[in-house]
């Protein structure tokens, strides 16, 4: 469920414009009311079309930034091995981190209006979830048990 939202705000977000970084940024920013800057959602801006060279994704880099961002508050299991872990996973479930490569081995019809990229976009939400989901979840009911121990 957390996982389909994030995926729909991803999407609905580059179809008002956004790029695939801050798509993810500012689903993330929704589905766990991070109350992120505006500042920290503009750092995504530039990260479209793999900055301007297509080398890299960058829903992939938005999935790193927030997982940078997230670590601070939630700390990851994988610790500094979880960028490594998220590239290989992205490079896996999507075939390369690449932009230039992940557009040229689309299909015409999900070439057109970015089509390709939104759905990219939105399984990167999804993966968010499915690496933070329980992180997330686990230190907050943690907190709560504790909290209430008190």
């Amino acid at each position: 469920m957390l996982a389909q939202k994030a995926s729909d705000i991803a999407k609905e977000a580059m179809g008002k414009g956004h790029n695939c970084c801050e798509a993810v940024l500012m689903a993330a920013n929704e589905v766990w009311s991070l109350k992120l800057s505006p500042d920290t959602l503009a750092a995504g801006v530039f990260f479209k079309e793999g900055m301007g060279s297509g080398c890299s994704c960058g829903a992939l880099v938005g999935l790193v930034m927030i997982s940078g961002i997230l670590s601070r508050k939630y700390p990851h299991p994988l610790g500094k091995e979880l960028a490594p872990y998220l590239y290989r996973r992205f490079k896996e479930q999507f075939g390369s981190s690449c932009c230039r490569v992940l557009c040229s081995n689309r299909p015409l019809r999900e070439r057109i209006g970015k089509k390709g990229c939104k759905i990219l976009t939105g399984n990167t939400a999804t993966l968010m979830v499915e690496v933070w989901g329980e992180v997330i979840r686990g230190t907050e009911q943690n907190f709560r048990n504790y909290t209430n121990a008190q």
